[in-house]
């Protein structure tokens, strides 16, 4: 469930994005206007379409949107004295623009604008001569309008919410460190065993929306000269996520390494006490304050004497062996 202020959030980036589109769109038509154009309600358009959630989105589409509409002119001006107007030249056209936008290693929403160039300038351009120059014109004019507007009115800056998401994903870490901890040290139910894979599976859930909030926040900074502050905050976010990336892999191979150990029926009351005590010790690590507490012996587990030159082939063999068994199971 999102909260009254991620609600409230939403709506007020609905309504600068409302406004963006009305005032960009209102000068577009204007100055396409002024540049002679008889269609101009083709920038509006472009305006529409390349507003985007950010800055650097909106750049990259409108770069996409240029060229497949360069791509479907050029195939239309050269091939249209040699064709009639119906359904199997228009899609023969556009097969033909297409394949171009491909060739040329476009994106697919550059193949896209490519595809409803074709049509529409083979459409009108019969109709009007000057559709094809004012197609062109109008949507540069109109891509450089939303650029523009999106640049210099309330630019998109999603760095706060990376932020909060990545505080709010710390503090589930941490919480699920110590509700671990508690069950190993519990005695394993195995009751609750479904119960802690679906918390470790909701907690990879909230670490991947994280990391797509921070993308957002990340591209939200490009080509925003408002937002110098935000730097700083977003490579903190960014630090805090790969250290949480760390941590979920670690609870991991904790929970399967238990559950495995348990099942063999050798786990003793001071192992499983050592366990969950090793992982209080690290919860800490993965909240906030956690600069603060990197201090001291944080590991306490510890292996017997003879072992130790062969705890690396020891780990190796049990990661292998847990592989092999989620394969088995998912065959």
């Amino acid at each position: 469930m999102k909260s009254k202020k991620q609600l409230k959030k939403q709506m007020e980036n609905k309504t600068v994005l409302i406004w963006k589109m009305g005032i960009a769109s209102a000068l577009s038509w204007e100055i396409a206007k002024l540049a002679g154009s008889n269609h101009p309600y083709l920038a509006p358009i472009s305006v529409i379409l390349c507003l985007q959630t950010t800055i650097d989105r909106s750049i990259r589409f409108s770069y996409h949107r240029m060229a497949g509409t360069v791509i479907g002119i050029i195939v239309v001006v050269l091939l249209e004295p040699y064709l009639k107007v119906n359904g199997w030249t228009i899609g023969g056209l556009i097969l033909i623009g297409c394949f171009i936008a491909k060739w040329l290693k476009r994106e697919e929403s550059a193949i896209h604008q490519a595809a409803l160039t074709v049509l529409l300038v083979f459409v009108l351009g019969h109709k009007s001569g000057e559709y094809p120059i004012d197609r062109f014109r109008d949507t540069l004019i109109g891509a450089i309008a939303a650029v523009i507007i999106q640049m210099i009115f309330h630019p998109p800056n999603y760095s706060q919410q990376a932020f909060k998401k990545s505080i709010e994903c710390s503090t589930a870490m941490t919480k699920s460190f110590t509700n671990i901890a508690q069950w190993i040290d519990g005695g394993l139910a195995r009751p609750e065993e479904t119960e802690i894979q679906n918390l470790l599976k909701k907690l990879e859930q909230e670490l991947q929306l994280c990391k797509f909030v921070l993308k957002d926040a990340k591209e939200s900074l490009k080509y925003n000269f408002f937002a110098h502050k935000s730097q700083s905050e977003v490579k903190e976010c960014e630090q805090r996520i790969m250290k949480l990336s760390k941590g979920l892999l670690y609870l991991k191979h904790v929970v399967d390494t238990c559950m495995a150990w348990s099942k063999t029926e050798s786990i003793t009351t001071r192992d499983r006490t050592a366990c969950a005590n090793q992982l209080t010790i690290l919860a800490p690590l993965f909240s906030r304050e956690s600069e603060d507490k990197l201090q001291g012996n944080l590991l306490t587990l510890s292996i017997p004497t003879e072992l130790d030159k062969q705890q690396y082939i020891i780990s190796l063999y049990h990661q292998t062996f847990l592989l092999i068994e989620k394969i088995k199971k998912e065959v």
